[in-house]
């Protein structure tokens, strides 16, 4: 194996082209909207953590846009990897800034759920007729997103509910990226694309809660 080495796993690739996914490259300009959108909305008095957590946003996006271009081994771990690094830096704000944690109580609690997160997937593993594109891989981050939104409820309902229409959201997103394959042959042009723009609203919600967890956040 060969990082180098070209990947098609999506319906839309036909042949190692660079452009052969183009309504799953351009999808991603979702997540720079998004961004940008997030980046306005957070105001000056946004703290450095909360720009940094809308930049990875965007790096998500072009993660997946090197992905769905060039296709090989180290353009997917660039996607998976800005995937990963949100999921763990928004859990890790989200418990000091929702959950009112030390920065040493909520790595405690991201290490947990990397482990949890770990053994969930190596379970599902086991179980082949699950296996829908790798996407029981984004079950736990799914399961963590329903626990921050139950323990958000009682102080910040705002962001309770925003959390709420994220993971929403993310149902149907996961849906988009499992059937991608098995509808090949009726809808050549896949359902991956639909992972992307239902994602990018889904990663906007979870920002506008954390985003409202903040004293002055408006109602």
């Amino acid at each position: 194996m060969r990082w180098s080495d070209p990947l098609d796993v999506y319906c839309e690739r036909t042949d190692p082209s660079l452009w052969s996914e183009p309504l799953n490259a351009a999808t991603n300009l979702a997540f720079l909207v998004a961004a940008a959108l997030l980046w306005r909305q957070a105001g000056r008095g946004a703290g450095r953590d909360m720009r940094v957590l809308i930049l990875l946003i965007a790096a998500v996006g072009l993660g997946s846009f090197a992905f769905h271009t060039i296709a090989t081994r180290w353009a997917a771990l660039l996607d998976i990897g800005f995937i990963a690094v949100f999921v763990l830096a928004f859990h890790q704000r989200f418990q000091v800034h929702a959950l009112g944690r030390s920065n040493g109580a909520a790595n405690l609690g991201v290490g947990v759920f990397v482990v949890l997160a770990g053994l969930f997937v190596f379970a599902t593993k086991q179980l082949p007729t699950l296996s829908q594109n790798d996407s029981e891989s984004y079950l736990a981050p799914f399961l963590l997103l329903l626990v921050c939104a139950r323990q958000a409820a009682p102080r910040w309902p705002v962001a309770a509910r925003w959390l709420n229409r994220a993971a929403g959201l993310f149902v149907v997103s996961l849906v988009c990226r499992a059937v991608d394959q098995p509808l090949c042959d009726a809808w050549p042009a896949g359902t991956h694309l639909g992972w992307h723009l239902i994602n990018a609203a889904m990663l906007y919600c979870c920002m506008r809660g954390l985003l409202a967890t903040r004293p002055t956040a408006p109602g």
